[in-house]
C-alpha cells in the first residue's frame, strides 16, 4: 500500500510536468516576451517554423556528435567548460562594467549607509523596515563592504561568479546520485546562458539559490548514510539561502514533500529530521539576523509590508507593465495604511475581492490575463537575466541587448524552445517513474509555477525553475537522440516533414492573436523604431 501511494505521487507530478510543459512549449514557439529597460512588456508573436527547425538542427548535431564522432560528456570536459565559462563571464564583469539598479542599487546603498551610521533606513516606513526578506543580503553587502568599499561593485558581481561556481558544483555532486546522465545534464546547467547573465545581478537571488543547492547536496547524502551532521548541515544551509531569498521556501518545500514521499515507501521515518532541521535553523537565522541588525543599525521588529498585498499586485494589469508586474501597489497600500501591517492587510483583501469579482464578470480577460501573465513570467527568452543589462551600458545596448539587434535575445529565443520542448520529451518518456529524488526538481518547478500564477509577476523570478528543467531538457535530449538513431530514414523525414507543418500552422498571425499575445506588436514596432 505504501508502494502504491508513493508511485501514485509520482504519477501525478509527472502528469502535472507533461501539462505544464505542453503548455509553455506551446507559448514559447507562438510567442516571445520582451522586457525593456523600463521594464515594460511586450508579447510578441514568433515564428514556429523556425523554432522546429531549431529541434531538427540540434537533434541533428547531438545525434553526429553521439554517433559519428562519438563525442562523450567526460569529468575534463565539464571542467574545462566550467572554468571557460566563468572566465568568460568574469572578462564580461570587468569590461562591462554593470552599475547596479532598482532594488540592487537600494540594498546596496542601504548597507554603505549602515557602515557610516546611517540607519534612516530602519525607521518605520524606511525600506530595511518594510522589506525584512532583504535583511540577509543587506548584512552580507554590510559586511562585504566593510573589506571592499561602498564603490565596489564589481568586486560583489565576482562574489556573485563564485556563488554560480559554486552551485554548479553542488549541482554535479547531485545529478550524480540520481541520474546516470549526470555528466550531460551538468554540461546542460552550465551552458544555461540566462544562469551566467545573473552574474551583474546584485541581489539575494544568486547566494541564496547556491546555499539552497547545497542544502539539497547534503539532504541526498543523509538519505544515503543517515548521518546526523548530515541533517544539521542541510538545515542550516537552507536557512542561509533563504535569509538571501524567501523565495527559497518552495525548495524546502519541494525537499519536504519529497522527504515525506520517502518515508512513505520506506517507513524511515528518521527522515523526517530533514524537515524538522530546516524549520528550527530556519527560525534560528531569523533570531540571529535581528541580533545582528539590532547591534549594527539599533533595528528592532517593526510593522512590515504584509505579504497578502503582492497577491493583490498580482492580479492587476496595467498599460505598459505585464500582467501582474510590480506597480509599486505595495508600497502604496501601506503608505495609506499609516505602515499597520493589518491595516494594509485588511486594504488588500479588499484590493483582491474586487480583482476577482471584475474576473467573474469579464471571464474572456480573465483568460487572457492568465495567459499574459504566464506568458510574461515563462515566455522571456532571458529570464530577465540578460535584459537586465539594458540601460546601463549604451554601447553593449546598441550591439547586443536592443530588440532590433537583438544577438543575445534571438538566440535565447531559440534556447528556451528547447528547454521546454526537451523537458516534455523527458516527462512523456518517463512518465511512469517511480523514483521521487528524480522528481524533486519537477516538484520544485511546478511549486515556482504555480506560485507566481497568483502572485507577484517577473520573468526574473522564473530562472532557478527554468534553471532545474535543463536536467530533464538535457535528458531529454539525449533519450530522443536515441529514438531517433533508431528509426529507419523514411521514419525520420516523416518526423520532420510532420514537425515543419505543425511549425508553419503555429507561424500564423491568428493563433498568437487568438490568444492575446500578440497585443503590443504595434507598439513594439514603435519601440525599436525610436532613435535612442
Amino acid at each position: 500500500m505504501n508502494i502504491k501511494l508513493h508511485d501514485l505521487i509520482c504519477r501525478i507530478i509527472s502528469y502535472l510536468m507533461i501539462a505544464v510543459l505542453s503548455l509553455l512549449t506551446f507559448f514559447s514557439v507562438i510567442s516571445t516576451t520582451f522586457v525593456n529597460s523600463f521594464d515594460q512588456v511586450y508579447y510578441i508573436g514568433d515564428k514556429a517554423w523556425l523554432h522546429a527547425i531549431g529541434i531538427i538542427a540540434i537533434l541533428a548535431i547531438v545525434c553526429i556528435l553521439h554517433k559519428k564522432l562519438h563525442f562523450k560528456v567526460t569529468d575534463k570536459v565539464l571542467i574545462l567548460s566550467l572554468a571557460l565559462m566563468a572566465i568568460l563571464i568574469g572578462i564580461y564583469i570587468a569590461i562591462a562594467g554593470m552599475p547596479p539598479r532598482f532594488d540592487q542599487r537600494v540594498v546596496r546603498s542601504i548597507a554603505a549607509n549602515l557602515i557610516v551610521g546611517i540607519y534612516d533606513d530602519f525607521l518605520p516606513g524606511g525600506y530595511g523596515a518594510i522589506y525584512p526578506n532583504n535583511h540577509g543580503i543587506i548584512l552580507f553587502y554590510y559586511f562585504l563592504m566593510k573589506f571592499v568599499g561602498y564603490e565596489n561593485y564589481i568586486v560583489m558581481q565576482y562574489a556573485n561568479l563564485i556563488f554560480m561556481v559554486l552551485m554548479e558544483i553542488a549541482f554535479y555532486f547531485i545529478l550524480k546520485r540520481i541520474t546516470g546522465y549526470y555528466r550531460e545534464a551538468s554540461l546542460g546547467l552550465i551552458l544555461f546562458m540566462p544562469f551566467w547573465g545573473y552574474a551583474t545581478f546584485l541581489y539575494g537571488n544568486i547566494p541564496g539559490f547556491c546555499f539552497g543547492v547545497w542544502a539539497l547536496l547534503f539532504c541526498l547524502r543523509f538519505f544515503e548514510k543517515h548521518r546526523i551532521i548530515d541533517v544539521l548541515a542541510a538545515g542550516i544551509l537552507m536557512s542561509i539561502g533563504y535569509r538571501f531569498k524567501e523565495n527559497l521556501i518552495i525548495l524546502a518545500a519541494a525537499i519536504a514533500i519529497m522527504t515525506i514521499a520517502r518515508v512513505i515507501k520506506t517507513r524511515r521515518a528518521k527522515s523526517l529530521l530533514l524537515i524538522l532541521s530546516m524549520l528550527i535553523f530556519m527560525l534560528i537565522s531569523g533570531f540571529i539576523s535581528d541580533k545582528l541588525l539590532l547591534s549594527v543599525a539599533g533595528y528592532r521588529k517593526a510593522d512590515s509590508m504584509p505579504g497578502i498585498s503582492f497577491l493583490a499586485m498580482g492580479l492587476h494589469e496595467h498599460e505598459t507593465r505585464g500582467a501582474g508586474w510590480y506597480d509599486d501597489y505595495t508600497m502604496d497600500v501601506f503608505e495609506e495604511a499609516g505602515y499597520d501591517t493589518e491595516k494594509a492587510s485588511e486594504l488588500s483583501k479588499s484590493d483582491i475581492a474586487d480583482s476577482v469579482s471584475n474576473f467573474v464578470a469579464h471571464p474572456q480577460y480573465m483568460t487572457g490575463f492568465f495567459i499574459r501573465k504566464t506568458a510574461s513570467v515563462w515566455g522571456e527568452p532571458t529570464y530577465y537575466s540578460w535584459s537586465l543589462q539594458q540601460g546601463r551600458n549604451d554601447k553593449l545596448d546598441e550591439e547586443v541587448f536592443l530588440p532590433d539587434t537583438a544577438s543575445v535575445i534571438g538566440f535565447a529565443n531559440v534556447l528556451q524552445t528547447f528547454l521546454y520542448f526537451f523537458a516534455l520529451v523527458y516527462f512523456v518518456i518517463h512518465r511512469k517513474e517511480q523514483d521521487i529524488t528524480r522528481l524533486l526538481f519537477a516538484i520544485f518547478f511546478i511549486g515556482g509555477f504555480l506560485f507566481h500564477l497568483i502572485w507577484e509577476a517577473g520573468s526574473q523570478y522564473a530562472l532557478f525553475y527554468a534553471m532545474v528543467l535543463t536536467v530533464y531538457s538535457s535528458i531529454g535530449l539525449m533519450d530522443a537522440c536515441s529514438l531517433v538513431m533508431y528509426r529507419d530514414r523514411k521514419k525520420r523525414l516523416r518526423a520532420v516533414v510532420i514537425a515543419m507543418v505543425i511549425g508553419i500552422v503555429l507561424s500564423m498571425p491568428i493563433i498568437s492573436s487568438v490568444l492575446t499575445l500578440s497585443r503590443d506588436n504595434v507598439r513594439y514596432a514603435e519601440y525599436i523604431n525610436a532613435p535612442y
